[in-house]
Parts: C-alpha cells; sequence; structure tokens
C-alpha cells in the first residue's frame, strides 16, 4: 500500500481490480483488442456483468475507501456507462450485416422467413375448411357465422 497525501493508505491492488474490470469492459464493448487473441471483439453482456460488478463493488464499499480510491472508482464507472450507452445506441441504429451475425443467428433468421413465406401461401381451396369457417361435426357442412 501506499500514501496519498492526505495520509490516507492507497492499496494498490484494489486499483488494479477496479481497472481489470474496466479493461475487461472495455474488451467487451470493442474499444479495445482482446489480450488473448488480439482481435477486437464484441461482448456487450461480458461488459454489462463487469460495470454492475463495479456498480455493486461501489455500494459495499461505500464510506470504506480512500478519497483516492473512491475517485478512481467512480470515475471508471461513470466513464464506462456513458461508453456503454454510447454503444448500445449505435447497435440500435447500425443493423448488422448478415456477414457479421454468428451462423446459428444467420440459421434463425432464415427459419424465421421460411415460416413466414409458408404461413402466406396457404390458399384455401374450395371443400377445405379456411379461417373463421366451423364445420358441423355430424356432417361436415359449413356453419355461417
Amino acid at each position: 500500500m501506499s500514501e496519498n497525501n492526505t495520509g490516507q493508505q492507497v492499496d494498490m491492488n484494489f486499483l488494479n481490480f477496479v481497472l481489470s474490470l474496466s479493461q475487461t469492459a472495455l474488451v467487451g464493448m470493442g474499444k479495445i483488442s482482446n489480450p488473448q487473441t488480439g482481435k477486437v471483439e464484441k461482448n456487450m453482456g461480458l461488459s454489462r456483468i463487469n460495470i454492475d460488478i463495479l456498480e455493486m463493488l461501489k455500494e459495499k464499499t461505500r464510506g470504506n475507501l480512500t478519497d483516492k480510491e473512491k475517485e478512481v472508482l467512480f470515475d471508471t464507472l461513470t466513464n464506462l456507462q456513458l461508453t456503454y450507452a454510447d454503444e448500445k445506441k449505435k447497435e440500435t441504429t447500425e443493423a448488422p450485416e448478415e456477414k457479421d451475425l454468428p451462423d446459428d443467428q444467420k440459421r434463425e433468421e432464415n427459419v424465421e422467413e421460411q415460416d413466414v413465406t409458408r404461413q402466406g401461401s396457404g390458399d384455401v381451396e374450395e371443400g377445405e375448411k379456411g379461417a373463421g369457417d366451423e364445420a358441423d361435426e355430424s356432417g361436415g357442412e359449413k356453419k355461417e357465422s
């Protein structure tokens, strides 16, 4: 631990922990490259989890932090929250191209398109029961509603 100018002990492990969570959140937002792969990867869920952990840390350590620890935690959390909000806003205004979607999402969209096509081509031929028509169970004749 080191002392700051007010005589309070600053826990470097705490500061490193906050900065580590911040780095992970930034990787998830695609703001910095993943140190393991060297690629920029986006995972907003990962970012949200790390921001929530920092928020919980802020609540659980209230009244127990030095001025410097409090400043680093609050500034880091505020910057991450603003960046996260900006990234979510970008996601809603930009439609992802299919090539950017994971394979399982591509397949789901294709299945949904096929289902819509099948539903739209359900022409009712003469003699078949259509929507809103009810057959009498005894004679199979249509009842008019």
